[in-house]
């Protein structure tokens, strides 16, 4: 064989692929999914284990498991495993096995988030199978991990698990890297944003103000197109559905056949990108993408084949348009482009006169429509960034050879060189007449950029992207349409360079004919144009212009010398301005001078009929509408012409310019605004003017509504070229500033420069670096001087306390940080720190405190900060101010703000000593005000959180707290100690505030549950904080210790809470998220322990002041499942014990105390909490134990006391244990049994108040579960625990359910008038009257309070009356046996006795136990298990009924007692229960049979505090066939006593009962009757003396029942009704037949053979029974009795002999132990069906037959109790043989005895005999009884009634069933259905009729047509059954 090998270079990481189930030793069974662990591998073949339960180890197939490479580590008794995948692709695998746990439970919860949860989960599968696919790009992975980030983050929310921060590429983000403020803000940033999307908020608004400024751009791809026709045009835009507008520049492909079928690449080709989309095209309301299509050939297509058809036109075709709203808006890119992302867009075909407009709305209005298959399929995707960027980032989609459309209009930003001059130009719609024609005209309106001559320029129209620039425009042509609508837009661009003077655009107007012969006869009949500039140089404005139109008379000729329109006014507006309107002349004035000019000119004149309008839109960086920009652009004309009060206008003008019209010109404003600046002639007035209109430019770009042309502003910095600009904008600045206190002209403007404060000092130092470089830094020093001078001035400035320069002041403080990183390009930085320090110093402390504290904030940011030289100057003032702030309690939040940044800053975990002395300054300058400030907002969190702001601020602290001590060296801790803290006093003190604040942090974190990696790192710094305090508490706490203790305590306790933190209890999360935490952190819950046993160990003789108290918290660290942990901590127990146990003696008598009771009694009271709460297993009982017990056998003082506190301790976890697993199921008998074992152990070990407290707990369920009886019986309990004495309660004893009680007999008092209720609720009146007894005593002659005795006399007197007068059902008793390991292990392989519930049978019992036990096997005989069944693993159980033994109160003796008062002592407080089964077949011969008798004793009495108690005596004895018939004729006269007795006390009881009795004894026609036992009364049956005396009793007993017999005949006759005279008759007859075969085959002479006399006495009502012969029958010690049955049973013998053991006579004595004794049963399956009997059925069976558990005709009603009397009937086939499980008794009846039975009755003697609501039995006393009745009663066995009973079944006659009866010579009538008394069959009465008087009153409308009489009623149909009321 080949031996197993070690896997090489470790172990192996595997994920199963297939599941294997193969059982047997050394196999592993697998779960697909599951993962392993390989330790060695041996052919096919590997050892391992799966990583769910590392300690089941085990072989399984190679096959079965794929290996991935992993890297393991372990880390104590934790393991890391870490797969080498992508970080990704990790974290996908990670999460989806972490998922799929919760999904599965949600499956079985049906819970609404499954569906959500599974199609997450096939999401992230998906994405993780693409990327281990590596055939995605850079930027699709990029775009993979924000997806799989965002679907992980909402699934972790929706499942309620951790939640997971990432760095900026989507990694989770490694704490080890970032500061512990920044992890926090991650933390923050994410939960907000998964607080937002899952309450469906949109974050378009977040997102839009995070992206101003950012350009986005929609890819599009055109992969097919299919229409009905040949040569399109298909033009691409996206359309402002709201606004009804296009939004960027067409994008025209020319689609026809030639180039489809030349050009392979054409349809590949198709691609596009519309760029220039800011965050405002993104978050339009409905955007859509729109395709024109545009058909080019003949007028109509129908006459394409026409060659004399004009080609060549432009016809409308159709529209399409496609919803792109939700892409454009979704955050991060579109989906990755894919043949399988394709959209359809279909295709709408205009209408024969429709316009290409209205198609278009259509198509976007969503109406339905039949596209018939014609559409386009296209690709999107939204791309983020400038073109540039994109084409770099993304070169697989957007190819150099992509078409790049831009937006109509200008970009967010303009950068520099992005140089327009574009006018777009929609031409919208015309009104033409018709003319000369004799239909509407198809215009073509043809579009040209003309120059002042009227020549038009080449290639500066565009019609869009993709098309060459061209000389004109042609639009659509609508057929016959005098009012075109054609909204169509292009592009004219003009070169910057050309003279705009005379530009002009005109439009000519043609008629398209059909015919092409016509057509090029047609010559334009119309024109219109409009100019570019008006007269003062500003461009035409934006907007709709209607323009003029002038017929063209080529009859006139053309003047080609010059334009002859350009002077007409080319608008509708012009015209109305004239002064002549319609005169044909206009006037224009011009320096007070009018000039006429015609409306016509050659060939033109204006047409008054027709209309036609466009409008225009100017995007140019050249043109513009202002006159004052466009005055200051043009300066040096200005200068030149020396109007100096015109540039004057223009400057001030310009500053009141809209800043959406400057930022256009940025640039070349600026330009003109230095060169002003630096002209020598311009005074010192205009360079005020200059600067104030620099900073009003400068203000605008600072502004936030234009930050996005900053980048503009800093690229024009770069390229400034003003070298001595700096001196007049320093000097300048200067002067304002030092002025800033005086009332000046330029307020306004310097308050502007201080907003504009940082690109003022960029210019500034931009143009001193020019001048430096051309000058060889020349005059730096000066510079210097002058930019010192300047910042100090600034500075100076801030000492004003006017409110006059409050708000400049304001700006300086939030910009002057801002100048820093231009500043220190040219000044050193420790000098610009000193001059920082000052500014900021000079800001009074009243004053502009948020200001001065963001600037501190500010300066955080700055290079300046991130120098150490210079950070040593700052970063003292900065914490100075921050701590004076903050122990001022203003701007809290802004303080731990700045902070935060600080400590982040400082966070460089590449160089950890890095930043040492700048912690040392943290430390000591604000580390203590951080701490105390810390404590105060978690103590005030409530409130905070009220007004908004307090969990995050409290956050806020705790992260800049553990960032500083995260950063603390040990060095630093040791260090900060020495130095800060010279008094221990203050040591102390500061401990205490740090090791409380800790406490309480990890005790009520600031943070969510969800923030695991907060939380976790945490800790780590508390840990390591900790540890660092421990060793100084050790050195400086040690010696003295008095004062000290308090701080050892809190130490103690501090560790404690943070090892048994939930979050720190690594065993309750799942594999994926332990790993993760070991990795990173370790088990930090070890390292904890170890330092607390340190400390522990450090107290040395000062342990003692910690016990008991530290007992709980120390128990507590020991429970925490870790084996290490739990190693170290529990030889700390023993410590303790020593420390006790050697304790000086406190008596003063010298000598140690020798116990450690305290120990002890804290243990035990921690130990019962802990448990229960959960803490605690198995492995740590046993760990303790044999720890302990090694330990106390080194010690020889402590070995004994040990050894017994060691036991007591296990002996209680074992039983806490078992009582926390049980209370976890809704099985609420097993949490009593558990609490009851409790109760034992704390009554034995004498715990008190743990006693009291379970007594409640085990009260409290009863009382829910109705239990009344119990519950009062476990209050009795307590009370037995208290006095009547008015001594005070002491504390262990006081109950919180009555606080009011404060001494034992108030206690006491209230708890008897509760168990007085329980026990009334529960029926239990006898016990109640007891009670009430001691209570009226205590009211008569201690308190003398006669009120309160009145009461509870009338209390008791109640329970008296209802003990005579109400009837209660008896309840029922069942053994049950558990059987295999399978049950707990309080019971298995135990017998139980159950008290059943009110009217429960066995079969209802039975159901009970097996829903309790659903998996467990019902045994189907009372068979003993053997040993096997008992190992098993398996649930058996085994239920049979059982009958109680009345032990006989002594002052019952030799009296005469009600039956109702005796029968409540019958069933209640009794230990002793029997039953019987079959043990010998005998064949068919009932007289062979012998049985088998169990005796059993309960460890309680029966009703006790539970409703079950555990068998612990049971004897086993045989019963003879004789003694079988002996008990079967008791029982029946017993039966026929109480059914005489009834009819003689009820005058109204009908005699149907009485009569069934007699009929089955003396026409016992089916089992035979007395003639079974006919071989005991032969002469010769007896051998020996034991049998003649059993002869002797057994004829005793036959004459007995003749003379009941012959009695009940008596009375039937006087009682029965006038239809059952026949049946008398018959009785009567059959009586004597039955007398004459006594005598003459059984020898026995019958006295009074005549029943027409009777013994009866006539007057008494035989309701008392005398008890005068048989008080002795009654054993008064059951104990005894059961030790005597042990030792006759060690000799043999039959029960006889028993019977003497126990009563210590012979068979004629009266002392014999009487008990009613039951018939064992067996029990079948509830799915096994009872086949019915050949031959007639009673109305009992056909009631209720079927596949019942138990036989309803015999397990429902008991003549004696009321009881079960079967088990399940034995399951027969038709054969008469069982199911493969019991072999018949005896064979079935063969079928000639068919007609026999059906015609003759049931006897009644060996039957129970029903009644309505019952059954009845006769009562052995008075005349008939005699007292050698009493061995067969105490026999336990009635074989008779087994066979009444066997005969009512429905199966083939079975063996005769065991039937045990009441106790004999006792009136066991049992109780009716709840009712008054009354006979079962009373007359009906018309009120108050119950449920059950109904039922007798069913009964009384007919008589049993059971029996052999045959009897009928008048009407000739058989009487029904007596017994069929029951049923119904």
């Amino acid at each position: 064989m080949i031996e197993w090998k070690t896997i090489a270079n470790g172990p192996k990481y595997g994920v199963v692929m297939y599941n294997y189930n193969m059982k047997g030793p050394f196999l592993l069974s697998l779960v697909i999914g599951d993962t392993v662990v390989i330790k060695e591998e041996n052919g096919d073949w590997y050892m391992g284990y799966s990583t769910k339960n590392r300690n089941e180890k085990g072989a399984f197939p190679k096959s079965f498991v794929a290996v991935k490479e992993a890297t393991i580590v372990q880390s104590g008794s934790m393991e890391s495993i870490t797969p080498k995948e992508l970080p990704i692709v990790q974290e996908i695998t990670s999460v989806v096995r972490e998922w799929y746990h919760y999904w599965k439970s949600q499956y079985v919860s049906h819970h609404p988030d499954f569906a959500v949860i599974q199609e997450m989960i096939d999401g992230l599968l998906k994405w993780r199978k693409e990327i281990k696919s590596r055939k995605i790009t850079t930027e699709q992975m990029k775009d993979l991990k924000q997806k799989v980030a965002a679907k992980i983050d909402i699934g972790n929310l929706k499942l309620g698990l951790d939640l997971v921060v990432r760095d900026d590429e989507g990694n989770i983000l490694i704490p080890s890297s970032a500061s512990v403020v920044r992890i926090y803000k991650e933390h923050v940033e994410v939960a907000d944003r998964l607080k937002h999307e899952m309450q469906g908020e949109s974050s378009a608004q977040v997102e839009t103000k995070a992206s101003v400024g950012a350009t986005y751009n929609l890819f599009v791809m055109l992969h097919n197109f299919v229409c009905r026709a040949d040569d399109v045009e298909v033009l691409v835009n996206l359309y402002d559905a709201v606004n009804m507008k296009y939004i960027c520049e067409n994008y025209i492909i020319k689609w026809d056949k030639e180039k489809l079928a030349g050009d392979q690449e054409f349809l590949s080709s198709i691609k596009v990108v519309f760029t220039d989309l800011d965050a405002k095209d993104r978050h339009l309301e409905k955007v859509f993408l729109v395709f024109q299509i545009v058909r080019n050939g003949v007028m109509d297509h129908k006459d394409s084949d026409d060659k004399k058809q004009t080609k060549g036109l432009r016809r409308p075709f159709g529209a399409a348009s496609m919803d792109i709203t939700k892409l454009l808006q979704a955050p991060g890119h579109g989906p990755v482009i894919s043949e399988v992302d394709e959209e359809f867009v279909p295709f709408l075909q205009c209408g024969e006169k429709e316009f290409m407009e209205s198609c278009v709305k259509k198509t976007v209005t969503g109406r339905e429509f039949t596209h018939r298959g014609q559409g386009l399929f296209v690709s999107l995707k939204l791309l983020k960034g400038v073109i540039k960027q994109i084409r770099e980032d993304f070169p697989h989609i957007v190819q150099p050879n992509t078409n790049v459309v831009r937006k109509m209009g200008f970009p967010d930003v303009i950068m520099p060189g992005d140089v327009r001059n574009d006018i777009y130009v929609t031409i919208i719609e015309g009104n033409f007449s018709r003319g000369s024609k004799t239909a509407d005209k198809n215009v073509e309106v043809t579009m040209l950029m003309c120059n002042k001559g009227g020549d038009p320029l080449e290639g500066v129209i565009n019609t869009g992207c993709g098309t060459p620039g061209a000389s004109d425009y042609k639009t659509l042509i609508y057929y016959h349409e005098d009012t075109p609508k054609w909204c169509e837009t292009c592009k004219v661009t003009v070169s910057t360079e050309a003279e705009f003077r005379g530009l002009h655009l005109k439009f000519l107007f043609k008629h398209k004919s059909r015919n092409e012969s016509k057509d090029k006869n047609e010559r334009p009949f119309a024109m219109a144009f409009v100019k570019l500039l008006n007269k003062n140089g500003t461009t035409l404005m934006d907007g709709e212009h209607e323009l003029l139109l002038y017929k063209i008379d080529y009859k006139k000729g053309e003047d080609k010398g010059h334009n002859p329109y350009i002077d007409l006014p080319s608008t509708q507006k012009e015209l109305e301005a004239s002064n002549n309107f319609g005169t044909g002349n206009f006037t224009q004035g011009a320096g007070g001078t009018h000039k006429k000019i015609p409306l016509f000119s050659g060939q033109y004149s204006l047409s008054y009929r027709d209309t036609f309008k466009i409008s225009t839109f100017v995007c140019s960086t050249k043109l513009t509408h202002n006159v004052d920009l466009l005055g200051c652009l043009s300066w040096q004309k200005l200068l030149e012409q020396n109007d100096t009060a015109s540039l004057k206008l223009h400057l001030k003008g310009l500053m009141k310019v809209d800043g959406e019209e400057i930022v256009k010109f940025l640039q070349d404003l600026l330009d003109s605004l230095f060169y002003i600046l630096m002209q020598p002639t311009v005074s010192d007035l205009y360079d005020s003017l200059v600067f104030d209109a620099l900073v009003y430019i400068i203000g605008l770009v600072a502004d936030s509504r234009y930050f996005q042309f900053r980048p503009i502003l800093d690229a024009y910095i770069l390229s400034f070229s003003q070298t001595t600009a700096y001196i007049k904008l320093m000097s300048i600045l200067k002067e304002y500033v030092d002025n800033a206190n005086e009332d000046t002209e330029h307020d306004a403007s310097f308050r502007q420069a201080m907003k504009s404060l940082e690109y003022i000092f960029k210019f500034i130092i931009r143009s001193r670096e020019l001048f430096a470089m051309l000058n060889e830094n020349t005059g730096k020093q000066q510079f210097e001087i002058m930019l010192r001078q300047l910042i100090q001035s600034i500075g100076g400035m801030m000492l004003y306390t006017s409110d006059r320069p409050v708000r400049a002041q304001g700006y300086a403080l939030r910009n002057m940080p801002a100048t820093i990183p231009d500043i220190l390009k040219v000044f050193n930085g420790v000098e610009l720190s000193h001059l920082f320090v000052e500014f900021l110093s000079h800001v009074p402390k009243s004053r502009l405190k948020i200001q001065k504290i963001k600037c501190v904030e500010d300066l955080v940011q700055t290079p300046l900060f991130s120098m150490a030289e210079c950070r040593e100057v700052l970063l003292p003032m900065m914490l100075g101010h921050i701590r004076d702030m903050m122990e001022a309690q203003d701007e809290m939040s802004a303080c731990i703000k700045v902070l935060s940044h600080i400590m982040d800053t400082l966070f460089t975990p590449s160089k950890p000593l890095f930043h040492d002395r700048d912690i040392d300054k943290i430390m000591d300058i604000i580390l203590r005000t951080v701490i105390q400030t810390t404590i105060k907002t978690h103590a005030e969190a409530g409130l905070q959180m009220d007004e908004g702001h307090g969990e995050t601020f409290q956050g806020d602290c705790v992260a800049v707290l553990l960032n500083i001590l995260r950063q603390m060296s040990e060095t630093h801790y040791n260090n900060y100690i020495a130095t800060k803290f010279f008094i221990l006093s203050d040591l102390e003190d500061f401990l205490m505030e740090i090791i409380m604040l800790f406490q309480n942090l990890i005790q009520e974190s600031v943070y969510q549950n969800d923030w695991m990696e907060m939380i976790m790192l945490q800790n780590s710094i508390i840990l390591r904080a900790l540890r660092c305090f421990a060793h100084t508490i050790v050195n400086k706490f040690s010696t003295p210790f008095k004062e000290s203790s308090v701080l050892w305590n809190n130490f103690f306790h501090c560790a404690i809470s943070f090892l048994t933190q939930p979050h720190l209890q690594l065993e309750n999360f799942s594999t994926s998220k332990r790993q993760k935490i070991v990795s990173q952190y370790n088990d930090m819950r070890r390292e904890m322990g170890f330092e607390i046993r340190s400390m522990w160990y450090s107290l040395g003789a000062n342990k003692i002041k910690f016990i008991p108290e530290m007992v709980g918290p120390l128990l507590e660290m020991s429970l925490i499942p870790e084996t290490e942990l739990r190693k170290a901590a529990i030889p700390m127990f023993f410590d303790m014990m020593v420390c006790e146990f050697n304790q000086p003696n406190q008596n003063g008598k010298g000598g140690i105390e020798g116990n450690f009771k305290k120990v002890e009694t804290e243990m035990v009271n921690q130990l019962d909490a802990l448990v229960e709460g959960g803490r605690g297993d198995e492995q740590y009982m046993h760990l303790f134990k044999d720890i302990l017990t090694l330990e106390c056998n080194s010690s020889e003082k402590l070995r004994k006391p040990g050894h017994e506190f060691v036991e007591m301790v296990t002996k209680l976890l074992q039983r806490l244990l078992e009582y926390r697993h049980i209370i976890q199921d809704d099985i609420k008998d097993h949490r009593m049994s558990c609490i009851v074992n409790l109760l034992d152990f704390y009554d034995k070990i004498d715990r008190r108040e743990m006693y009291v407290r379970y007594l409640h707990k085990l009260c409290t369920m009863h009382l829910e579960c109705d239990n009344y009886t119990e519950a009062a019986c476990t209050f009795q309990l307590y009370a037995k625990l208290l006095s009547w004495s008015e001594d005070p309660l002491p504390a262990i004893l006081v109950s919180e359910k009555f606080p009011e009680a404060q001494t034992h007999r108030e206690l006491k008092e209230m708890l008897y008038h509760h168990v007085v209720s329980y026990f009334d609720k529960g029926q239990m009146w006898e016990m109640g009257i007891e009670l009430c007894k001691e209570i009226a005593n205590l009211y008569e002659n201690v308190l003398f309070d006669y009120e309160k005795l009145s009461f509870i006399l009338r209390q008791q007197a109640g329970l008296f009356e209802k003990v005579m007068k109400e009837m209660r059902p008896d309840p029922e008793y069942f053994r049950v046996g558990y059987y295999g390991n399978g049950f707990p292990s309080f019971l298995q392989n135990k017998v139980f006795i159950y008290r059943g519930k009110a009217y429960e049978r066995l079969q209802d019992f039975c159901g009970r136990m097996q829903t309790l036990f659903p998996n467990a096997e019902l045994m189907k005989t009372l068979n003993a298990p053997s040993e096997e069944l008992k190992e098993s693993e398996k649930q058996y159980l085994q239920i049979n009924a059982v009958t109680p033994v009345m032990e006989l109160h002594q002052k019952f003796r030799n009296k005469e007692i009600s039956e109702k008062i005796l029968k409540y002592y019958q069933i209640n407080e009794v230990k002793m229960f029997t039953y019987s089964r079959r043990i010998d077949e005998g064949g068919s011969n009932i007289a062979n049979i012998w049985q088998e008798k169990f005796n059993m004793l309960t460890s309680n009495p029966l009703p006790g505090i539970l409703c079950w108690f555990p068998v612990t005596d049971t004897v086993v004895c045989k019963v003879s066939p004789i003694e079988t018939a002996i008990e079967t004729l008791n029982s029946s006269n017993k039966k026929l006593t109480s059914a005489i007795d009834h009819l003689q006390s009820e005058h109204n009881a009908q005699a149907n009962q009485l009569g069934m009795l007699l009929k089955g004894i003396v026409d016992a026609a089916v089992n035979g009757g007395i003639s079974n036992w006919k071989h005991f009364y032969a002469d010769d049956f007896a051998t020996n003396k034991k049998d003649e005396e059993f002869v002797v009793e057994l004829k005793e007993a036959t004459k007995n029942q003749a003379s009941l017999i012959r009695d009940g005949m008596f009375v039937h006759k006087r009682r029965c009704a006038e239809v059952q005279r026949q049946f008398h008759m018959y009785l009567e007859e059959k009586f004597a037949e039955w007398i004459n075969m006594i005598e003459k085959e059984y020898n026995i002479k019958i006295k009074g053979r005549s029943s027409s006399t009777s013994t009866l006495k006539k007057n008494n009502s035989l309701s008392a029974l005398s008890l005068d012969k048989m008080s002795s029958m009654y054993p008064s010690n059951t104990n005894h009795s059961m030790k005597r049955w042990h030792k006759d049973q060690s000799s043999g013998g039959s029960l006889t002999n028993v019977s003497q053991a126990m009563g210590g006579a012979s068979p004629t004595s009266s002392k014999i132990l009487v008990s009613g004794s039951r018939m064992t049963k067996v029990f079948t399956n509830s799915e096994q069906k009872v086949l019915p009997r050949r031959g007639a059925q009673s109305k009992v069976n056909r009631k209720g037959k079927g596949t019942s558990q138990i036989s309803s005709a015999s397990s429902s009603d008991s003549l004696e109790s009321n009881r079960n009397s079967l088990d399940q009937p034995i399951t027969l086939t038709e054969q008469g043989q069982t199911n493969g499980q019991i072999t018949p008794r005896r064979p079935p009846r063969p079928e000639a005895d068919k007609d026999r039975r059906n015609s003759q009755r049931l006897s009644a003697q060996y039957g129970p005999m029903p009644i309505p609501g019952g059954y009845m039995s006769p009562l052995s006393s008075g005349a008939g009884a005699k007292s050698h009745t009493s061995l067969a009663q105490a026999s336990f066995i009635s074989y008779t009634q087994e066979n009444g009973d066997a005969a009512d079944e429905e199966a083939p006659p079975p063996l005769p069933d065991k039937q045990s009866h009441e106790h004999s010579s006792l009136n066991s009538e049992p109780p009716p259905i709840p009712s008054r008394t009354s006979a079962p069959s009373r007359t009906p009465r018309k009120s108050k009729v119950g449920f059950f008087d109904g039922l007798r009153w069913m009964h009384r409308q007919s008589i049993s047509q059971q029996g052999s009489s045959g009897l009928k009623s008048p009407d000739g149909k058989l009487d029904s059954s007596p017994d069929q009321s029951k049923h119904s």
